[in-house]
């Protein structure tokens, strides 16, 4: 009975905004107002209502990194023709896909220590590379921006640019996602954070780590040193080896970079920095080369009246990459801020800093000063590369860092495995604690799995990374190989129409298996030693 008079009670207001409404709009306004919640509209400058257009998928993922770009893939993959994945990235049409790959200049790969090539797990991976025609160690943009393309154009899946995502969470769910400033909602049974900052996860409420802060919690606003990765045309190797020739000839210069070492650092510090010191410029593969002198670095910071120190800039041994094109990137030049100031440039889309900017305009004028060439240049990219501010702490089984010393995750709960050092570029102010050796670990889907929200995945650097864990787990070449393993789970989800966050490592693993007829073969173990590390959260 009472619903009946609210029903009568709703037409009569209509009809009484229906007759005053050519003298006012206050009444035709306060029916919209009662009745707005029930529609789905949204309503522009004027206040006019605008219809909402509502896009079906089975799968969303946010963020253009090459760990979104395998996730988009192999869930479309698993979910075969009738499946809709779609990758949406915040950035316009005219900028290059692939992220960090491509906006960011990162073309030096940082690749799996373990026998990978062959694993289930690393098949995107290896597609990439193979499209991306890297020789052996060096990325070109340009080619790494036309590989995921093509990739994602074979698999079917769509991509959405120019788009922020807003994420309506109800019932412990993300019930759908808005673009603003768009009349455009994405629905889809699961959600694949594939941004380096964990951007939806964040706006959808989960909690977060920052900096190393669960390593102890007074790092919080301490992390490790972020790159400007320029391309340098106008110089060859043979020029850049000359430079450094130059600077160990100079019995005066070599004498006072030691000095300046040995003064500004301790005993232990000192041999680290001057091992190799007159070892010239390193080929490690045919495209690519390391300074494993600190020379040519600190020469340069003597140049611009700097000290040696990892605070402000820093010019590290450098690994630098010989591009098709002959141009060089060079990744080593080191800039520390705190996490604070890294959230803001993140931000603002992780755009070169003023401070940056004015660094490379010196950089590059030592270069032609140094190599007699006036045609060289270096051109600053798109974005710097941030190697971790956060992690989120919300998830089904976070990965800690004595976890990945002991081996990581058990064989029954892995996909596969991955080895690389605790790289810690550039240190963590007020982190002291002893590294241990290069480890060897098995890893699985749920350190990305949202625990409070069940449709929702993190892969990447911001993943569920405890400790020192962040110092391995934020290598790209791990990320992507997670990618691959949680387009396979949102499918399974859609399949069994379950949560994602129900998916288990084991039914990824053997879906895997069954797509590419490899057989994962797992290699974690304790790199300890014997020696204990129980200061290593």
């Amino acid at each position: 009975m009472t619903y009946n008079f609210k029903i009568l009670g709703l037409l009569l207001l209509s009809l009484i905004a229906l007759t005053i409404g050519s003298t006012t709009g206050y009444f035709g306004q306060v029916f919209t107002d009662l009745i707005g919640s029930k529609q789905d509209t949204t309503r522009d400058n004027n206040q006019s209502p605008v219809p909402i257009t509502t896009k079906n998928f089975d799968v969303v993922v946010y963020g253009d990194e090459l760990q979104g770009v395998c996730a988009a893939i192999w869930a479309k993959k698993t979910l075969g023709d009738e499946g809709k994945v779609t990758l949406v990235r915040s950035n316009p049409a005219d900028e290059p896909l692939g992220g960090l790959l491509t906006r960011g200049g990162l073309a030096f790969l940082d690749y799996d220590k373990t026998n990978w090539y062959n694993q289930p797990v690393a098949q995107c991976f290896r597609d990439f590379l193979n499209r991306a025609q890297v020789v052996v160690s060096c990325l070109a943009a340009d080619r790494a921006e036309q590989a995921m393309a093509e990739m994602l154009a074979e698999a079917g899946v769509s991509i959405i640019d120019e788009s922020p995502l807003i994420p309506q969470v109800e019932n412990q769910a993300i019930q759908y996602v808005d673009i603003p400033q768009s009349n455009i909602r994405l629905q889809a049974n699961s959600y694949i954070d594939a941004t380096q900052d964990a951007e939806l996860a964040r706006k959808a409420g989960l909690a977060y780590y920052r900096g190393y802060e669960s390593q102890s919690p007074e790092l919080a606003n301490e992390t490790l040193s972020v790159s400007l990765v320029p391309l340098i045309t106008g110089l060859t190797i043979a020029e850049l080896r000359a430079i450094e020739n130059q600077i160990f000839s100079n019995g005066d210069l070599m004498n006072q970079i030691e000095t300046n070492i040995r003064e500004s650092t301790d005993a232990e510090g000192a041999r680290f920095w001057l091992s190799n010191f007159r070892v010239p410029l390193y080929q490690s593969s045919p495209d690519g080369y390391y300074h494993k002198s600190i020379a040519f670095g600190v020469a340069y910071q003597i140049h611009r009246n700097l000290p040696f120190s990892l605070e402000g800039f820093f010019l590290d041994k450098s690994n630098i990459c010989l591009l098709p094109d002959n141009s060089l990137s060079w990744n080593g030049l080191l800039f520390k801020y705190q996490v604070e100031e890294l959230l803001q440039i993140e931000e603002n889309a992780r755009k070169p800093t003023q401070e940056m900017q004015e660094e490379m305009v010196a950089f590059e004028a030592w270069l032609r000063e140094l190599s007699g060439q006036e045609d060289v240049r270096v051109i600053v990219p798109q974005e710097i590369y941030i190697r971790h501010t956060l992690s989120i702490k919300d998830v089904i089984d976070p990965l800690t860092g004595q976890e990945i010393i002991k081996g990581g995750t058990t064989p029954e709960n892995s996909i596969g495995s991955f080895s690389y050092n605790f790289d810690l570029r550039g240190g963590v102010n007020g982190l002291s604690i002893r590294i241990p050796p290069v480890p060897v670990y098995n890893f699985g889907i749920e350190n990305t799995l949202a625990r409070n929200i069940n449709n929702l995945a993190i892969v990447g650097r911001s993943s569920g990374y405890v400790g020192m864990a962040v110092s391995v787990g934020r290598i790209q070449t791990v990320n992507i190989y997670q990618g691959q393993g949680v387009g396979v789970a949102a499918a399974i989800a859609k399949q069994l129409d379950v949560p994602l966050n129900t998916i288990t490592s084991p039914q990824v693993r053997q879906t895997l298996e069954n797509l590419t007829g490899l057989t994962t073969k797992l290699y974690g173990r304790d790199t300890a030693q014997g020696v204990d590390y129980p200061n290593i959260q």
